[in-house]
């Protein structure tokens, strides 16, 4: 039984490798080669927490893994971590447990690298101003993701608490230039990062710059958002992937609810842009 754990993760795993890791794993994904079954997502109402199990296996593997992360929304107030998780790893073959990982690590930095990717594919070439909304891990490993294929002058920081926003700030900013946000400084950024459990839109289309690239990543739920439905309907939409998203992607299912969007109206996925089957981003604009 190999075990490892979160240090041992992060120092085997960099962020640049992870990036190109996603390239084949969202083409398997697009292309049918991964098969994710939608993840089991159930709530503990009483705990105000939830529960995610996420099996996923690729043909010719001879491994299949799940996860599973417990989320409590109460944990960041109390100081501890929003997110609990582990990786469990099968022989596909036999079926006996051959390995155990932190899955927080493993989290972490797979979500951002997938950011990491659609931005370098997406964002305009000479983006310069990254703006994130969140102070958690996942705050964190986009900073690091949107540094490595971009030139980024400045992060901005959105976070419900202005002294929490200023900590986080203090904290990177030995690193590269951070500031606490406002409407004025949202409207400059290049990039935006939305890496929050809200249940209300946190920024309209009025709020954003022409051109500006998204990664929406927070929504699991379909009761949950992080962008408005006016962003939705006037942005090219790219989704990790289409079948998953119509059943708990809150950002793009409140609109179809509302009667003025459809998922007919998606661009297609991200394993399909980095494959070429279909384009990116086509004007500054856009």
């Amino acid at each position: 039984m190999v075990s490892l754990n979160k240090k041992q993760i992060l120092e085997m795993v960099s962020i640049k490798e992870a990036i190109h890791a996603m390239k084949s794993a969202f083409i398997h994904l697009s292309n049918g080669i991964a098969h994710i079954p939608p993840r089991l997502n159930f709530d503990f109402p009483d705990k105000n927490a939830s529960s995610l199990v996420m099996p996923a296996y690729a043909i010719g593997n001879p491994y299949y893994c799940v996860k599973i992360v417990s989320i409590n929304y109460s944990n960041p107030k109390r100081g501890l971590p929003l997110i609990h998780s582990v990786v469990q790893v099968f022989n596909a073959s036999q079926g006996n447990q051959i390995a155990t990982f932190d899955g927080e690590s493993i989290t972490a930095i797979r979500t951002a690298a997938a950011s990491g990717l659609a931005t370098n594919l997406m964002a305009k070439k000479d983006a310069s101003i990254c703006t994130i909304f969140g102070t958690g891990v996942q705050a964190a490993f986009h900073m690091k993701a949107i540094m490595e294929i971009r030139n980024i002058e400045k992060f901005i920081i959105f976070s419900r608490n202005e002294d929490t926003a200023a900590k986080f700030c203090d904290l990177h900013k030995k690193n590269i230039k951070c500031e606490i946000g406002s409407k004025t400084t949202l409207k400059k950024s290049d990039i935006i990062c939305t890496t929050t459990s809200s249940k209300i839109p946190l920024i309209k289309f009025e709020d954003i710059r022409p051109g500006c690239h998204l990664n929406v990543i927070g929504s699991h739920q379909p009761m949950m958002r992080e962008v408005s439905s006016d962003i939705i309907i006037q942005s090219k939409i790219i989704v990790d992937q289409l079948k998953t998203c119509k059943i708990e992607a809150g950002d793009l299912i409140i609109p179809m609810k509302e009667g003025i969007w459809s998922f007919e109206n998606v661009h297609g996925e991200l394993g399909m842009v980095v494959d070429g089957t279909i384009s990116a981003r086509e004007s500054e604009n856009e």
